[in-house]
């Protein structure tokens, strides 16, 4: 075992030539020479005394000893990311938040001044975006998911639950209802959200079919959109009757923009996390925000 450690310059080299494949590739990214490259690695090799990659014609593959070696310089390279992250944080803080559209513009962002308002030193970067994002990647500190609240490698804090219900325009109704029941619901032309119909959720029309013990053979009939934003606009601007979220609609019904069919909520599958990587659980900054969002659902 060597009693020094190899120059950091060799180190780098490595882990940009582990992570390419390629003394070429690793070469133009450095700016340095292929040669000054070969000649860093053959001095790592020769100071821990291992062959670290195998040399092909084109490209170059990791040993068994340099996939240890890549393996344990990512995760430092991610601990000093994360340290010089927390470092620019202390003078400058911008917590970047991940949502799913819906949630982000429905839910988050009609609160977003209530934060500005109590943490006037804390910007906040909203991306709405229906990809799960790796948050040890460390770009995006706190991200907000509409699921089951199984995510590995990180902290995840229950925010709260949701609940579904059929939505139609005020004009709707007046022309289509009156609505006593659920049976009075099917003959009403109903618009879909095609990115929940077939998840595990329970915010879609199958759900809402089966807690009512309606039969499933027409469940599908109806307008397909793709995504809650359109089917709940679509319903807001007289089309039909969609499933909606209660999350998502408090203002829209508090202003008599949409009206609720029915008086039961039925409760979703799926909840909402709060989730975010254990390196910054404890900065204060992310938990000021963690904190008013538990305090925003509390009051839902």
């Amino acid at each position: 075992m060597t009693k020094r450690l190899p120059q950091l310059e060799s180190i780098r080299a490595f882990e940009v030539i582990a992570r390419l494949g390629s003394f070429k590739r690793a070469s133009e990214e450095l700016n340095v020479t292929a040669s000054a490259l070969s000649h860093r690695i053959a001095d790592l090799e020769a100071d821990l005394g291992v062959l670290l990659f195998t040399r092909h014609v084109r490209r170059v593959e990791l040993t068994l000893e340099g996939e240890r070696l890549a393996a344990g310089v990512r995760r430092a390279l991610l601990e000093i990311q994360s340290t010089i992250a927390s470092v620019a944080r202390s003078e400058r803080t911008r917590l970047r938040v991940t949502a799913i559209p819906s949630h982000a513009v429905r839910w988050l962002a009609p609160r977003l001044h209530r934060f500005r308002k109590k943490h006037p030193e804390t910007e906040i970067d909203i991306n709405a975006d229906l990809a799960v994002v790796d948050l040890s990647q460390r770009t995006v500190d706190i991200a907000l998911r509409f699921g089951g609240g199984h995510y590995p490698a990180v902290e995840t804090e229950w925010l709260m639950g949701d609940a579904i219900f059929p939505v139609v325009s005020p004009d709707y109704l007046a022309a289509n209802g009156p609505v006593r029941d659920q049976h009075d619901v099917l003959p009403l032309f109903r618009i879909l959200d095609t990115t929940a119909e077939n998840d595990e959720s329970g915010a879609n029309w199958r759900h809402w079919f089966e807690r009512n013990n309606l039969p499933l053979d027409t469940v599908g009939d109806g307008m397909n959109l793709n995504g809650t934003l359109l089917a709940v606009e679509a319903a807001a601007s007289g089309l039909g009757v969609a499933i909606a979220r209660k999350s998502l609609v408090e203002n829209d019904l508090r202003t008599g923009r949409l009206v609720r069919l029915l008086t039961t909520d039925i409760p979703t599958n799926w909840n909402h996390y709060v989730v975010i990587h254990p390196s910054i659980s404890a900065w204060e900054p992310a938990r000021s925000f963690i904190n008013w969002l538990k305090a925003e659902a509390s009051d839902n």
